[in-house]
């Protein structure tokens, strides 16, 4: 499994894209054996706008001590490198804006999208995706043939994991 890891910094406002933010679900991915590629707008390091953690998180803790993940963080590539039949899905960290307009993705969204790809899409301060936003919620999007399966089983494993339930994905 690769998944791309998109990162959106919030051009000189480092609240959206925190480090606790990329930390747990960086790991999440790694601890499943996937490979995770690290992408930001231009490539290169965007830790200038990464914010510090605000919370003594263990995942942070165990970002800080990995020296392979900081230097993946520090030479992520460029959106204009990705190929997007070489993944098997994108997960987007502090878009903002609207997904089709955002820093040029909308080329890799519709792309992951046309190809039947998950997308995970984690906003920053003004994704606009819904009305009143999604709060604290998960908002699963599709339209797709097997979108509506896809939809379902993410849904239970979230219901499953909020209950503190142990589930595969």
């Amino acid at each position: 499994m690769r998944i791309l890891f998109l990162l959106f910094p919030d051009q000189g406002n480092a609240r959206e894209l925190r480090m606790e933010r990329l930390a747990a679900p960086y790991y999440l991915f790694k601890d499943l054996r996937a490979d995770v590629v690290l992408a930001s707008p231009l490539g290169g390091s965007p830790m200038a706008s990464i914010g510090r953690s605000i919370s003594a998180d263990s995942k942070v803790e165990r970002f800080n001590a990995d020296r392979s993940a900081r230097e993946e963080l520090a030479d992520t590539i460029g959106f204009h490198q990705v190929i997007v039949d070489d993944f098997d899905a994108a997960y987007c960290l502090g878009i903002t804006g609207t997904i089709w307009h955002a820093r040029s993705t909308e080329t890799l969204i519709g792309q992951f999208l046309h190809s039947a790809k998950p997308v995970a899409i984690i906003p920053g301060r003004e994704l606009d995706l819904a009305q009143f936003g999604a709060g604290a919620g998960l908002l699963i999007v599709g339209n797709g043939g097997e979108t509506s399966l896809l939809a379902a089983r993410t849904l239970l494993y979230a219901l499953r994991s909020n209950d503190g339930e142990r589930t595969e994905p």
